[in-house]
This record gives C-alpha cells, sequence and structure tokens, in this order.
C-alpha cells in the first residue's frame, strides 16, 4: 500500500491503541502488589529499636516465653477463657521456645501459641557461620502469595493467616529476636488483630521489663 493510500485516520487509531495498552499493563501490575496492612492503635505504641534502649550494646537474653503474655491478657483480647499453659524448648539448632496458651475444656485447640528465637540462643556453630534470626524471618516469609507485611512493629513483620504451618501467625523481626504468635480465635480478621496487640505487649515486656 502506498503511503497516500494510508487513511488519515489510521495513526491517531494506533496511537490510541498503544497508549491504552500500556496504562492496562500498569493497572494490572499494581493489583499484583501486596498491600500493607496497618496495625491497629495500641496503648503501648509501635515498638522501634530506637524506643527500646538506644545505648543498648548487650545481645538480648534469652527468655521464656510464657513471662511475656498473661493468660489473662489473652483472655480480655479475645473473650476466651483459657486453661493451662505449657512451655516447650524446641530440639533444633536455632533453639525455639514455646509457650502455648491452651483453651480451658479439655482436648481444645491451643488458643495463643508463642514462638520466640534470640540470635544469643542459637548452637554457636550457626553464629559462627553467620546465620542469625534475619535469616529465620526471611525463610519464613515464604511469597507474597501466603504472606503479607505488617506496618508499625518492630523492624519488619509480617502475618501469615491463621492455621499450622511454618508460615502462618504473626512474625515480627526485632534486633536480635524473633517471634512469631499464633492465634486461632475462629475468625481471621480478630486473629490479626490480637496477634499484634499480643506481639506489642511480649515485645515491650521482653525489652523494657
Amino acid at each position: 500500500m502506498r503511503e497516500k493510500d494510508i487513511p488519515r485516520w489510521l495513526l491517531p487509531a494506533l496511537i490510541f491503541i498503544f497508549l491504552a495498552a500500556i496504562i492496562a499493563f500498569l493497572f494490572v501490575r499494581g493489583l499484583g502488589k501486596s498491600e500493607t496492612l496497618v496495625i491497629r492503635p495500641s496503648s503501648i505504641g509501635a515498638i522501634q529499636p530506637g524506643k527500646i534502649n538506644p545505648d543498648r550494646q548487650e545481645p538480648t537474653t534469652p527468655r521464656d516465653p510464657c513471662s511475656l503474655l498473661m493468660p489473662e491478657e489473652i483472655e480480655d483480647e479475645l473473650g476466651i477463657q483459657l486453661g493451662e499453659s505449657s512451655f516447650e524448648a524446641a530440639d533444633n539448632p536455632i533453639s525455639e521456645m514455646i509457650c502455648t496458651f491452651h483453651g480451658a475444656d479439655e482436648g481444645d485447640l491451643p488458643i495463643v501459641r508463642l514462638v520466640v528465637v534470640f540470635n544469643e540462643g542459637m548452637e554457636a556453630f550457626l553464629r559462627e557461620n553467620g546465620y542469625s534470626v534475619d535469616h529465620l524471618y526471611a525463610g519464613r516469609n515464604v511469597s507474597d502469595r501466603y504472606t503479607k507485611p505488617v506496618a508499625d512493629i518492630g523492624d519488619e513483620a509480617f502475618w501469615g493467616g491463621s492455621g499450622g504451618e511454618l508460615w502462618n501467625g504473626l512474625h515480627v523481626l526485632l534486633w536480635d529476636v524473633y517471634l512469631q504468635i499464633d492465634v486461632n480465635s475462629g475468625d481471621e480478621g480478630k486473629d490479626l488483630a490480637a496477634a499484634q496487640k499480643l506481639a506489642l505487649i511480649a515485645l515491650e515486656r521482653l525489652f523494657n521489663d
């Protein structure tokens, strides 16, 4: 086809189609980005390194996670009566310490499970080879498909939903401590809100008591 035979309306139409394609691409790309979950207001406020102890230089001493949350704090938050809590020191090189808060009735599933890992508590060979809670946190943050970032708590935090998988629960990385808290009330929206509040209580008690 000779140039003079090209319809005058064709070039503007092609330009319009090209721009529409670019806009559609950018829109779809934006949909794929994960949204940050915003923490609900708390009387404690966000826990950040500078607000803990800016002069702190010593590693955080490992501490029983059952001393970081009180049963009545969980009961007040969830409106669920609890039974006894139990402590477990996992037999693994990262030395996970686990406190499980059970329901009041025998056979009830765990209502809250608090896991804490300290750099200082890990096996020496891990620390000597550069492994830290940062690597543990990254390994549990499997993908945007399963986890979502949570704003304004610790150095980094993400939510992995309710359930029993490794990535489930609220995961918080703060300085040389990794904290994971699973809340299973039967309402995932309520679980996230409660996990954020309880994590703040535990971190405040760990670093400021």
